[in-house]
Order: structure tokens, then sequence, then C-alpha cells
């Protein structure tokens, strides 16, 4: 039996064990072991996650989309001048990124956060998601983020985790960190940019959540998408939630030319599929999809 010691310095304990057994390629599991438990198929899709042996994060549960159209709500500023009215479409499902939550009278079916330092700086939005009933989909780091905050029976989403691909490396949760097989199958790949088309096998993200948001919604199978906020421009503007004050800063600015490649590749992928893809954002760096206005809707 483990002596009674406060949970953050068992942590501390388990994290330097960890450091002593194993190598660096398993490093990114320091903050994990040995409190977590992951199941996985014979392709290494992950399946559930289990917290001190409780069930917390299951990807094999099936929850049914109502609409064939979705509208992904991403953060810039021009959000703000949409008329409200989009957001309230009984024919729409709404699928927030990071502060989207901060939007009043949304509800969202689905929700993706992957930056940890957004989860850190600001959880008074992290705390609106976990509050409500979306699938939420998120990465094993943020998700222990969050454990560590809030007890898990007061959480009210469903938890789905996705591993994330960066730089072509995939840290592989509970086990050592691996360069992606782009002959996967489930990844649609051209110029050596990929696309995955089941978020479980990974997730590419090119240094916005958006382009993962868009992979969710590919594995979600919807057939016309909307996409509002996605300005990608004038980096030194607050996100339509934040203000001078607390704007947080960002590193977009600087991958550019990756950023706008990789949804070349998307676009594409969806042009194959048939699948309609719109921006709604009239001055979006990303010229990838059609722009349209909110009234053509």
């Amino acid at each position: 039996m483990l002596p009674s010691f406060p949970d953050s310095l068992l942590r501390n304990i388990y994290k330097f064990i960890y450091k002593i057994f194993y190598p660096k390629a398993y490093k990114h599991n320091r903050r994990f072991w040995p409190l977590y438990r992951a199941q996985r198929d014979q392709q290494a899709r992950l399946e559930k996650i289990y917290y001190k042996e409780q069930l917390i994060s299951d990807n094999l549960l099936s929850i049914p989309t109502p609409n064939q159209k979705c509208m992904l709500i991403a953060t810039g500023p021009s959000i703000q001048q949409l008329p409200k009215d989009i957001f309230q479409r009984s024919d729409i499902d709404y699928i927030g990124v990071n502060g989207a939550i901060a939007l009043e009278g949304l509800h969202f079916n689905t929700y993706i956060i992957i930056d940890h330092n957004f989860v850190e700086c600001r959880f008074d939005l992290v705390q609106k998601v976990l509050k409500s009933d979306c699938t939420f989909y998120t990465t094993p780091r943020c998700l222990d983020m969050i454990l560590r905050r809030v007890k898990f029976q007061d959480i009210c989403c469903k938890f789905k985790t996705i591993e994330t691909i960066t730089r072509d490396i995939v840290e592989v949760f509970l086990d050592r960190a691996t360069p992606v097989d782009k002959n996967n199958p489930n990844f649609y790949v051209r110029n050596d940019f990929g696309f995955s088309r089941d978020v479980f096998s990974g997730t590419f993200d090119y240094f916005t959540v958006a382009y993962v948001a868009l992979q969710v919604i590919y594995s979600l199978h919807y057939q016309e998408i909307y996409i509002a906020g996605l300005d990608m421009s004038d980096f030194s503007k607050p996100r339509f939630y934040e203000t001078a004050d607390n704007k947080q800063p960002t590193l977009l600015d600087t991958h550019m030319a990756t950023v706008l490649e990789a949804f070349d590749l998307a676009a594409a992928l969806f042009q194959e599929d048939q699948i309609k893809v719109f921006n709604l954002s009239p001055n979006s760096a990303i010229q990838s999809f059609n722009k349209v206005s909110a009234e053509t809707i």
C-alpha cells in the first residue's frame, strides 16, 4: 500500500523513478506513469484510457451526429462580424476549438483542444467545455492537466483522446516517440504533408488546432462544412474572446507557409471525396476553400 503522500508529491516521485528506468524516447510519458493505462487494437489505434483504473476516455463509444452539415468555429476576430442567428441553426452541428466556447448561446456537439498552453492559461474556458455535454477531443497531456484540477465525476463532457503528429513524430501515449508511417492507409499524403482519415490512428497538427479539427470532422463523416473565424491574418490582433491585456502569444505567423500547404492538402482530399467546404471569413489568409457570405447558408 502506498504511503499517504499528497498527489503532487507522489507524481514527482513517479517522474523521478520513470526518468531512471526509461530511455529518452519515452520521456513524454513521465507525467502519466503509473497512473494511466491504455488499450489499443491490433493496428495500435488508441481505444481506451484508464486513469487510476477508471475508464475516462473511450474512443470506441459511438456518438451519432444529428446532421450532415457542421460549422467549425475558430477564434479569429471575424467571428464577431457574423450574424448571431447563424449559430442557432438546428440543421447544423457546431464544432469548437480553444476559446470558441466563449460565444454565448451556442451549443457545441464536438470540441477540440490540443494546446496545453491554452489549458494552462485559459482554464476558465476549458471548464466551460468540461461542464457541457459535448464530445471533447484532446491529447493525453491536456487530459492529464485537466484531471489534475478537476475530479472526473464533476466532468459532464465525453472524452476522446488523440495522438498528434508534429514534425513527423508521434509521441505515442505510454510508449516510445516514433516516426510517423506515412504509408498508413488511413493517411492521405501529398508532397510529404499528411491528413488523417482516422484520427485514432494519429492526427497531423501543423501548428494549428483548426487543421486537427478538420481531421476530426472528416472522421465524423460530415458532407457539408462551414468554417467561421479562420482568419489566419493580422496576428497582432486579439482573438475574439481576448483583449489586448490578456492576449496569448502565437507562433502561427512564423509557420504560415506550412499552414497554407496543409490546408491545400485538406482541400484536395475533401474535393476528391465530394465534401463541400466553405470559408465564412472574407479576409482569411486561407485560400484553400471557397469563401462565401453567411447569407448564402
